[in-house]
C-alpha cells in the first residue's frame, strides 16, 4: 500500500471526522478509500452512460 499525503481545509477535516464517527468507518483512511471508489464508480457510470457496479 502506498502513503499519500494532502492538505484539506479543517472544515473538511472536521466533515470528515464526523462521517468516520457516524458510518462507522474504521479510520480516516479508509474513509478516503470509500470515497475515492465511489467517484471512481460514478465517472465510470457517467463516461458509459449506464448503471456503475
Amino acid at each position: 500500500m502506498v502513503v499519500v499525503s494532502f492538505h484539506i481545509p479543517n472544515s473538511l477535516m472536521k466533515e470528515l471526522e464526523r462521517l468516520v464517527e457516524e458510518v462507522g468507518f474504521t479510520s480516516k483512511s479508509e474513509a478516503i478509500r470509500e470515497a475515492i471508489r465511489l467517484l471512481r464508480r460514478e465517472y465510470k457510470k457517467k463516461s458509459s452512460g449506464g448503471v456503475a457496479y
